[in-house]
């Protein structure tokens, strides 16, 4: 069953490791409680995304339902294989079952199943950005951060891949403001706050690559104001998103169009585009999780062109089920919010705990 073609790739060139890396860590062939727990995961959310192909496609006019049809045999027949047979095609993990998703999604012609959720929610997002802009240039330095921090968490929340919050979703019970108000109190089950802010308060970083999560609240009030704050301290951001869509994860060119709308009436944003200090680039990515020794040639080029001194992992899939052990030759930021009982059991954790991981060269 085929991914989605990358003619190119390039390792990211900060790892510290790269013959010794490995992206998902959790080798579920033999685990048998863990495998059929991300089974049962992949299983019952492959229906609803099948639901939001259809309501995209009939969007454009379109009848999807042949073409979900062929997905579905590919995908089902994938997953009752590994079933019954966990070794039937090698390494089994949890990016295992998203790359053969991918594949089957687009084997059958279906590029972008979560259009419409991404559109309505990034124009909801849009709006509430410039008085939360304002909110934060108003605040003292130890609130602002705190405050960007729970920006990111509160904006973690929009994440359709996740039974818990997807369903929040749908019965239209989450609201950014609602949310961060309600985040669990500090000490976060992860809280790297105190050392974080000591170390951006004290000299700023030259250079940053952020990877981006989903779209909606969570870039748009979550990492576009992080990115800025890192700007208006002088450092150089370049913002990685997705090259390729996948669930509801903002891509390169959603992500283009939305700094471009805030670059019209922020001059932060503006200035840096003009300066080249605020870059876009492309990750290479198309999946959640991602695999770091499979990144665009041109991330890789810009990485090797800075003097890149932070990385910014974020979200749960990028920082805990991909890449949460990973070593980097400099400072590396993960932050997620816990929305998963199998990822939550894996790091001694509860749902909506919140993770802020701070490590440092």
């Amino acid at each position: 069953m085929p991914a989605p073609a990358h003619n190119d790739t390039a390792v990211f060139p900060l790892l510290a490791d790269p013959a010794g890396y490995t992206a998902c860590p959790w080798d579920l062939r033999g685990d048998d409680a863990r495998r059929t727990y991300w089974l049962g995961v992949f299983r019952k959310h492959w229906p609803t995304l099948l639901d939001q192909a259809l309501a995209e496609a009939a969007d454009r006019g379109v009848d999807a339902t042949g073409v979900c049809r062929q997905a579905d045999r590919r995908y089902s027949h994938y997953l009752d294989t590994v079933e019954q047979d966990p070794y039937a095609f090698g390494r089994l993990d949890v990016m295992s079952f998203c790359k053969h998703r991918e594949g089957a999604l687009r084997a059958a012609g279906i590029a972008d199943p979560y259009r419409l959720v991404k559109e309505r929610e990034n124009e909801r997002a849009i709006a509430l950005l410039p008085a939360l802009l304002e909110e934060l240039d108003a605040a003292d330095e130890d609130g602002r951060d705190r405050l960007i921090i729970e920006g990111v968490f509160a904006g973690n929340i929009f994440d359709m891949g996740a039974a818990h919050t997807q369903a929040m979703f749908e019965k239209g019970a989450v609201d950014f403001g609602s949310v961060r108000a309600r985040l669990k109190p500090r000490p976060w089950r992860y809280d790297a706050l105190g050392a974080w802010s000591a170390r951006i308060n004290s000299k700023p970083y030259e250079a940053a690559v952020l990877f981006v999560d989903n779209a909606g609240p969570d870039v748009v009030l979550g990492m576009i104001p992080l990115a800025r704050d890192l700007l208006r301290c002088g450092t150089t951001v370049v913002l990685s998103a997705n090259t390729e869509p996948s669930l509801n994860d903002v891509t390169h060119a959603e992500l283009a169009g939305l700094i471009g709308r805030v670059a019209g009436y922020d001059p932060i944003v503006r200035d840096a585009l003009q300066n080249k200090k605020l870059r876009l680039v492309e990750s290479g990515n198309w999946a959640p999780l991602m695999d770091l020794t499979r990144v665009s040639p041109q991330l890789a080029a810009v990485c090797e062109e800075l003097p890149i001194d932070l990385v910014v992992l974020e979200g749960m899939g990028r920082s805990m089920e991909s890449n949460h052990n990973c070593k980097l030759t400099c400072d590396c930021l993960r932050l997620a919010m816990v929305k998963d009982l199998g990822v939550a059991e894996a790091f001694d954790a509860e749902l909506l705990d919140l993770v802020m991981r701070f490590e440092q060269a």
